[in-house]
């Protein structure tokens, strides 16, 4: 069913519950005349009511399917002009080469071997733009919202299908608000009716009581005024005046006010216009914050987190293996670099105007590894730099989206029996590891790599008969890659410790899209390296079970979490 259809639909059912909520009107009516009974009249209420919201949902799908069909058209009738122009111009130079054909001369022949290249290089141009047109989150790092219309869906999963029904298991245990003990109550709200019996207008006599608990918080203004002693001593006159290193002003927020700031700041990704009518919006009257006092928090609090950084950084040199990865960002209109280096128990992050050698320089991780250090990463080539001597080992997720490319593209089968050889094997070491064995039999390893080598020799064979193609490139860079890079891409079969995909560090950063698309970008650099180290913290302190927003609270009061309190050991991550 296409989106013209579904609308059809949505239109059609839309305008069956109109007639069905004008009937029930029509009851209502005969309700006030008094020639209803009153369940009935509760029950036609109830039903106007559902019938209603159902009717409003229907009509904001129908407006979405509406514009996601509106849109889809523009692009299709865009896509179906190129290439009704493109066929035509395919068909002129066919025809150019039929005449051609006729002619002997040598000048002819060489106009009807460039019409000949040309034709090609256009069906070439299509097919490109063709496999452009299709692809999907199953070749490309794209998510699965963004799947075109009329395809399927591809959501990866990895884990065994169980058979089982969706939803909770039988013997799950329900997730509710535990009961309140009569000591916890702090307030008590009762529900006395004043009215006689509904059914006959006699007098109600109390029974007992029913209790239901609700859990709710208030929020109360403080206005607190610290007074500090100040003493003289007695001896040689010396003055002595106590203080708080957090109160910086002699009229300021509080810790908690803070917080909530930097919450919405840098958990929600609110911006912080909105952060500043949210805040005002709590308690009105009290709270006058300014937008260029919500940059100056950012600023203050990210400089006083430079040792925390600083572990974290030594803690990610330490650690035995590593994952890092880098996404862009956008800075002022430029595209940017927002970088990760972590493992299960830390993170941290980085900002740069450009993604080269000198941010990963600046960054001061990866030249201070050594060869005991393992790093996972998605085939970034700086990685293989000569001064560096960490052993390197690469995303396999990323090389099956690109041999499923690569086979879309150009249909050559071994791209596609190279990704079923790759999977075929991930599955099997996690079927061997949860049975206990810690690596593959030597007849196992051997029929591997003999089937490697011999889908690599098919890939050339394939590849130098379409080596002309608009896919040839990526291709032949493919190719390369496998065979350059076998050792790295492969070292999982040896050691069953070593993850086979970088998720780790795609998780780590999927949070920078939803900024993106809720905030924008960021003013100038600087701020951007003010966010990247406040989510180093929060984000560290996260893995380690503790809440962000209380990880805040103390950073607020002056006292923020210290790797030796979230337990974390050197090069124990």
């Amino acid at each position: 069913m296409d989106l013209k259809q579904a609308y059809g639909l949505l239109r059609k059912e839309k305008l069956s519950l109109q007639n069905e909520v004008r009937k029930l009107n029509k009851t209502i009516d005969q309700i006030s005349s008094g020639s209803y009974e009153d369940p009935l009249k509760i029950k036609h209420l109830k039903q106007i009511r559902d019938l209603t919201w159902k009717n409003k949902s229907l009509k904001e799908d129908a407006d979405r399917y509406r514009s996601l069909y509106s849109r889809q058209m523009r692009e299709n009738t865009q896509l179906r002009l190129e290439n009704q122009e493109l066929q035509r111009l395919n068909s002129r130079l066919q025809w150019q080469n039929d005449c051609y054909k006729n002619v002997h001369s040598d000048q002819s022949a060489t106009a009807c071997e460039e019409a000949q290249e040309e034709i090609r290089s256009l069906k070439d141009e299509i097919a490109r733009l063709r496999s452009l047109l299709g692809r999907n989150g199953s070749e490309a790092g794209i998510p699965t919202s963004k799947t075109p219309i009329n395809q399927k869906k591809i959501i990866p999963n990895s884990r065994t299908v169980s058979g089982r029904k969706k939803g909770g298991q039988p013997g799950h245990k329900k997730c509710s608000m535990a009961p309140f003990s009569d000591n916890e109550i702090t307030d008590t709200l009762d529900h006395p009716l004043d009215c006689t019996c509904p059914c006959c207008g006699g007098a109600l006599e109390h029974v007992r009581d029913i209790t239901k608990d609700e859990l709710d918080y208030e929020i109360r203004t403080v206005k607190r005024r610290h007074v500090f002693k100040e003493y003289v001593c007695a001896g040689c006159g010396h003055t002595v005046r106590s203080k708080d290193d957090s109160l910086r002003s002699e009229n300021q927020y509080g810790p908690v006010i803070q917080t909530l700031a930097m919450s919405l700041l840098d958990l929600g990704f609110v911006s912080i216009n909105r952060t500043r009518k949210i805040l005002s919006g709590i308690a009105p009257g009290s709270l006058s914050i300014s937008d260029g006092y919500l940059s100056k928090l950012q600023k203050r609090y990210a400089l006083k987190l430079r040792g925390f950084v600083d572990e974290v950084r030594q803690e990610c040199i330490a650690s035995p293996l590593l994952y890092w990865d880098d996404t862009n960002i956008f800075v002022n209109t430029s595209r940017a670099c927002f970088r990760f280096y972590g493992n299960e128990r830390v993170a941290l992050y980085c900002a740069h105007l450009k993604k080269n050698m000198e941010g990963i320089l600046d960054d001061n991780v990866l030249p201070r590894l050594t060869e005991s250090n393992t790093v996972m990463h998605d085939h970034n080539s700086i990685n293989y730099h000569d001064g560096f001597s960490f052993r390197n080992i690469e995303c396999l997720q990323h090389l099956e989206r690109d041999l499923q490319k690569t086979y879309n593209a150009s249909k050559h089968q071994w791209a596609a029996d190279m990704k079923e050889l790759i999977t075929g094997m991930i599955h099997k070491r996690k079927l061997l590891i949860s049975s206990g064995a810690d690596s593959f039999s030597d007849g196992e390893l051997r029929a591997f790599w003999c089937r490697y080598d011999s889908l690599l020799h098919s890939g050339y064979k394939e590849y130098f008969k379409d080596c002309l193609s608009h896919f040839s490139k990526d291709e032949n860079a493919l190719l390369l890659r496998l065979e350059k890079y076998r050792t790295n891409y492969t070292d999982w079969l040896y050691d069953f410790s070593l993850p086979t995909t970088n998720n780790l560090s795609e998780r780590s950063l999927r949070f920078m899209k939803s900024k993106e698309k809720i905030s924008g970008q960021f003013q100038n650099i600087e701020h951007a390296k003010y966010f990247a180290v406040i989510r180093t913290y929060i984000e560290t302190c996260a893995r380690n079970g503790v809440n962000e927003y209380q990880a805040l609270l103390r950073l607020t009061k002056g006292s923020p979490y210290s790797m030796k309190e979230l337990n974390i050991s050197h090069g124990g991550a």
